[in-house]
């Protein structure tokens, strides 16, 4: 090979390498709050190329989508017209349907944030842990709920949230008198088994939410770059990332692929903010999907929720919370260093065993905005950032499918000059 056939495919690297890093600056800077026009166009091409592949898909197969659509509708209108005993079994398939998309929707939701990393955790599921739990040592009772499905959901409350216990039934449990107020001593595992559907569908949720980031990682290892996140952790030097976390972070990174199904366990399995990188991790390695989601899913849906409800199920039973202060007062009473705290400590578990109990009413804010007014707000905000991120994300990779068509062609293109130059030398 002479020295110029170098030179000229030094040439073509570079001019395909400067491409590259045009391209990722293209799409860095493709979000609604910069270029807003080209992000909504890109997004509406992008929907656009996807109902294009739909209806080529069903003039292929128009034959198969028109049976099933016939016979789809002749199942709905017969269900729902015609009067019988199945009646009763479509309401509970239409309730349980209901059930698992919301459960399931604020898992996912919790895993993307929203939009705004909050988690439905806090937000949805541990309030509903904690409301069964403290009406359960009230009654003294656990089958509050008249169906599996009887959950707060879409906006509506359960029935047996404002149900006297009296309505119930009799307590089933020891009663446990503190302050003049009628507790039951409800064993955790049995409040633990009512809730164990809605914590397992949420935590299906999670797991899924997590599928996205390892499937963009993976299609752009397989096209031969690298996720921009994963290359800022890799290179400090060029991201400026050089903090704790930053350190950890990398190390996690550098250390992933040594490890395999276990460790994706244990990282799904606690609360760690370092698996937000997990699904990036695995693309980047090639960790075959079963593997990653299998891991995924078992460590969040079956361990980390049944963690997380468990001290919900803890902090909320008011027999626990005797035992705290008695095993408190001991130690206060023993060691002198802690006197002087001793009534600040006591009152602010008194408070907070009163909470508990029902003894503290929340004061109704003042003024024109009311608490509800203000959270649905901020609900609706979450929703807005989900839905901007959604079209980024759409727009963003409809604009590096066109960026892989023009580096392919431009490839071809300075091939094919190079093999002629080569032929017309005789170079080559």
């Amino acid at each position: 090979m002479s020295p110029g056939n170098g030179q000229t495919k030094s040439f073509i690297c570079g001019v395909l390498s400067e491409l590259r890093k045009d391209h990722v600056r293209q799409r860095e800077g493709l979000v609604l709050t910069k270029r807003p026009v080209a992000t909504i166009k890109l997004f509406s091409l992008s929907v656009l190329q996807q109902l294009q592949h739909l209806s080529v898909y069903i003039i292929v197969h128009w034959h198969m989508v028109f049976t099933f659509c016939v016979l789809l509708l002749i199942s709905i209108t017969m269900l729902v017209i015609l009067d019988g005993p199945h009646e009763k079994y479509l309401r509970e398939v239409l309730a349980y349907l209901r059930f698992g998309l919301w459960w399931v929707g604020l898992g996912v939701a919790s895993s993307i944030g929203l939009g705004s990393g909050l988690h439905t955790f806090v937000l949805y599921l541990g309030p509903h842990i904690a409301m069964f739990t403290i009406q359960a040592t009230q009654c003294g009772r656990v089958d509050l709920k008249c169906a599996p499905y009887d959950t707060p959901q879409f906006g509506l409350g359960s029935s047996w949230q404002t149900k006297d216990c009296s309505l119930i039934g009799p307590p089933m449990y020891p009663r446990l008198v503190t302050d003049g107020l009628d507790r039951y001593m409800v064993p955790l595992h049995k409040v633990l088994l009512q809730v164990q559907l809605e914590v397992v569908l949420w935590g299906l949720g999670t797991a899924l939410g997590e599928l996205p980031p390892y499937f963009v990682s993976r299609a752009v290892r397989l096209s031969g770059q690298r996720v921009k996140e994963f290359d800022d952790l890799v290179n400090p030097e060029e991201s400026g990332g050089t903090g704790l976390f930053d350190l950890l972070k990398r190390w996690t990174i550098l250390r992933f692929h040594e490890f395999g199904f276990f460790t994706i366990l244990l990282f799904a399995s606690v609360p760690n903010p370092l698996f937000d990188l997990a699904g990036i991790m695995c693309g980047q390695f090639l960790v075959p999907f079963w593997k990653f989601f299998l891991a995924t899913l078992l460590g969040k849906a079956l361990i980390k929720t049944n963690i997380q409800t468990v001290f919900i199920i803890l902090g909320c039973n008011a027999h626990l919370l005797e035992l705290i202060e008695a095993g408190l007062e001991w130690v206060i009473s023993h060691v002198p260093i802690f006197a002087q705290f001793s009534p600040r400590i006591m009152s602010a578990l008194g408070n907070a065993k009163d909470s508990f109990n029902g003894q503290v009413v929340a004061k109704p804010m003042q003024g024109k905005y009311s608490i509800a007014f203000v959270w649905n707000t901020i609900v609706l905000l979450m929703m807005a950032g989900f839905l901007a991120s959604i079209i980024t994300s759409m727009a963003q990779g409809f604009l590096m499918e066109k960026q892989k068509q023009e580096m392919t062609a431009l490839t071809e293109l300075l091939s094919n000059t190079e093999t002629e130059r080569c032929q017309d030398s005789k170079d080559c």
